[in-house]
């Protein structure tokens, strides 16, 4: 994301993806609450148990912060388009995704050998990376009966029959007024397409990492969380499971990003004493 129009610069989710190499460890919510820099770079046993969610150090934040930001830097640049051959080549050709290992000591061990199995699988093929492309098309661009739209407004009703450009898509745009943020122009999709809130996500993380105010900038971050993703994100990853395409990739990574979500939703709820739930 990025600053409103006077100076030109604007948001797009390809522009926010930071290297996120670096994993995340021990376990759920404790395990983001625990000391980062000890946990992340691999502290010695016992950190993990005697962190105090409520107590982190700035440093702490910080690192955390860094690391949160770049994976969801990274989720973003997943559902924003579909992989160049550069980013396949870099990430995917020699193995899992690497941005995401570490997400295994988060609680999430299953959601992330699902997704080197799966991108083992497509690495078979002699053309791989058409075949991720053929697969992102079919969940992500055709219509909302045999694919997993990744618009919030197409799950706001009972139904996936939602109308599109609904009541999430106005809500996104005014929360974006309302910090003076905006899409950049060559993402042409609306507002609640999923890798906006990711990418706001990123933003957010990134620009409070060396927030004075830890608790308050943390029950920000969960507040936008709920109102943001976890309200209709769960419906898109069963969405995604049910399209069946032909490689498991996107339905994995779907998975993965669910826990991510919900594991990073209860941190940040942690750190801010349980504030984070109610607020914007």
């Amino acid at each position: 994301m990025g600053k409103h129009p006077q100076d030109g610069a604007a948001a797009t989710p390809e522009a926010m993806p930071r290297s996120a190499a670096g994993a995340l460890s021990a376990t759920a919510a404790e395990a983001l609450a625990a000391t980062a820099a000890g946990t992340l770079s691999g502290a010695a046993p016992g950190v993990a148990e005697t962190a105090d969610a409520a107590a982190l150090s700035p440093e702490e934040w910080q690192f955390a912060s860094t690391q949160r930001a770049g994976l969801y830097g990274w989720f973003a640049r997943l559902y924003a388009q579909e992989v160049s051959q550069q980013m396949f080549e870099s990430h995917f050709a020699d193995g899992g995704f690497a941005p995401f290992a570490g997400l295994a000591e988060l609680g999430l061990g299953a959601e992330v050998q699902r997704l080197d199995e799966a991108i083992a699988a497509l690495r078979a093929e002699q053309l791989p990376r058409l075949e991720l492309a053929a697969d992102f098309a079919q969940l992500f661009l055709l219509d909302g009966k045999t694919s997993a739209l990744p618009y919030a407004s197409a799950y706001e009703g009972k139904d996936t029959a939602s109308p599109l450009f609904g009541a999430a898509e106005a809500r996104m745009r005014d929360f974006l007024a309302a910090r003076a943020l905006a899409i950049q122009a060559d993402f042409r999709e609306p507002a609640d397409h999923l890798a906006v809130p990711l990418a706001l996500m990123a933003e957010l993380a990134g620009k409070n990492a060396a927030a004075g105010d830890i608790p308050a900038a943390a029950a920000a971050q969960a507040g936008f969380i709920h109102a943001g993703l976890v309200d209709w994100l769960p419906r898109f990853v069963e969405r995604c499971q049910q399209a069946r395409p032909r490689f498991d990739v996107y339905p994995a990574q779907a998975a993965l990003l669910l826990g991510f979500v919900r594991a990073d939703a209860a941190f940040l709820e942690d750190v801010s004493g349980g504030a984070g739930a109610a607020a914007d």
